[in-house]
């Protein structure tokens, strides 16, 4: 049983050669017509003209091969890529606050709080800065 279900494949076609010869003699056709071309443009064109289109032929030509680099590389990099985990790659975020009033001793525990309690000197240090006092009111 050579194919699926028992029935065999078909056979390609044999290709006839007409066909090959024939794209043989339209693709040398086409590239004589361009040579020929290009040969009585270039004997009409001034000096000047001549230098400004092959300058510009060369630059085409020369970036070509950098945009196809640029591409393998962009391509590659991209492949290479691995892929990132789902938390993300920066750490959580923990912010620690000091409570804003100091602990009573246990003496004092015992009764009522006192209505009111006079304000705490708090200290923020503020990585890459230089370090300041701060009075109570405003910084000294």
């Amino acid at each position: 049983m050579d194919g699926m279900y028992g029935y065999s494949v078909p056979p390609e076609p044999p290709r006839n050669r007409g066909e090959g010869r024939i794209r043989v003699l339209v693709g040398v056709v086409l590239v004589t017509f361009a040579v020929t071309l290009a040969v009585v443009i270039g004997q009409r064109l001034s000096d000047q003209a001549m230098a400004v289109l092959s300058g510009a032929v060369c630059g085409v030509g020369a970036s070509i091969p950098t945009s196809l680099l640029i591409i393998w590389v962009t391509r590659r990099r991209e492949e290479q890529r691995p892929t990132r985990p789902a938390a993300g790659p920066y750490p959580p975020v923990v912010v620690v606050q000091p409570p804003a009033q100091p602990a009573m001793p246990s003496a004092q525990q015992s009764g009522y709080m006192a209505p009111y309690l006079p304000p705490v000197q708090r200290e923020f240090t503020i990585v890459g800065e230089q370090m300041e006092e701060v009075r109570y009111g405003g910084y000294r």
